[in-house]
């Protein structure tokens, strides 16, 4: 698995491979996932979700399959799931009828951005790990989730893959994958909260931001303390120095354009995902390593993960 992780083979466990993309205008954007879960109370299950997000209305479905119907591999890198298959070039696949998707990913040139140190990775803790396999990729082909049809024509977006033996506690997550004016600006960040037991443990904000060439990041618990990040449903500042760079930010997503998603996690309690792919994005950066500069995006990714139903979202798988 990426950066030295294993696959899914016993519980507690969970793997999800997934894709991204925004039109270009920023009014529609398409999520893919495919997901293995162990559970440690002896349910296991792998998933299929999609989701589009329209001006027409926003659509969402998962279909659940028996864990022995999937098949993940790392040479090649590959998920398959009944029907439906993703990998370094390629989706397809189909949810009882309701929603087929064929799609080329061209996958770019960048490297891809690790979020964590590389100790970190290979530790049992943070259990939540994640990886961008492909920041900017393109994608190309068609997408119908229950009679609405996304033509995908040189969308922009990320092949990503997060594993691990517990999801983290609770978290605000944000990917942008090109800025108006910064087409070739990637933006990574998470605010989390780990917990030991029933504790939960103050918030770590992490990010990689490439920007004009250079990469700040700051993917440990000791460089955090250069860091602060707060959210809620649905606004999120940021900040951090890396360096003699500082970075302020913030993601705000407007309620109707977030989807409420029902997560299971190995323990096999169920917490609750909101995600929005239509997020706008504000930055500042300035410092001595790059010109002082303002980027915006509005086709951000925004996604809260947490113990308890938002009110007013309501959960649509």
């Amino acid at each position: 698995m990426d950066a030295g992780g294993v696959s899914c083979p016993q519980a507690p466990c969970y793997e999800s491979r997934w894709l991204r993309a925004n039109s270009s205008d920023g009014t529609r954007a398409i999520w893919l996932r495919e997901t293995l879960l162990r559970s440690s109370t002896g349910a296991a299950s792998a998933d299929v979700w999609v989701m589009a997000f329209d001006p027409t209305g926003h659509r969402a479905l998962r279909q659940s399959f028996p864990i022995d119907s999937a098949a993940f591999a790392d040479v090649p890198w590959t998920a398959q799931i009944g029907p439906s298959s993703l990998t370094d070039t390629a989706a397809v696949g189909d949810i009882a009828g309701r929603a087929r998707w064929d799609l080329t990913i061209r996958p770019g040139g960048e490297p891809a951005v690790r979020m964590l140190s590389d100790r970190a990775y290979q530790a049992r803790f943070p259990p939540a790990k994640t990886l961008v396999r492909h920041p900017r990729a393109q994608m190309d082909g068609r997408l119908q989730i229950d009679g609405l049809t996304v033509d995908v024509d040189g969308w922009v977006g990320s092949v990503n893959h997060n594993w691990g033996s517990r999801h983290t506690a609770a978290y605000a997550y944000g990917q942008v994958c090109a800025f108006d004016d910064a087409p070739d600006t990637t933006l990574e960040i998470v605010t989390a909260r780990a917990a030991v037991g029933p504790v939960l443990l103050p918030a770590v904000t992490l990010l990689v931001l490439r920007h004009a060439g250079v990469e700040f990041a700051v993917r440990s618990v000791l460089g955090s303390l250069q860091t602060h990040g707060r959210y809620e449903p649905f606004t999120w500042s940021f900040g951090a120095r890396v360096g003699e760079q500082t970075i302020e930010g913030e993601i705000v997503a407007a309620t109707d354009d977030v989807i409420g998603l029902t997560y299971t996690d190995t323990g096999g309690a169920e917490k609750y995902c909101y995600n929005s792919a239509l997020a706008t994005c504000r930055l500042q950066v300035a410092g001595s390593a790059v010109a002082r500069t303002e980027l915006t995006s509005a086709a951000a990714m925004f996604e809260i993960l947490t113990a308890d139903q938002v009110a007013g979202v309501p959960l649509r798988v």
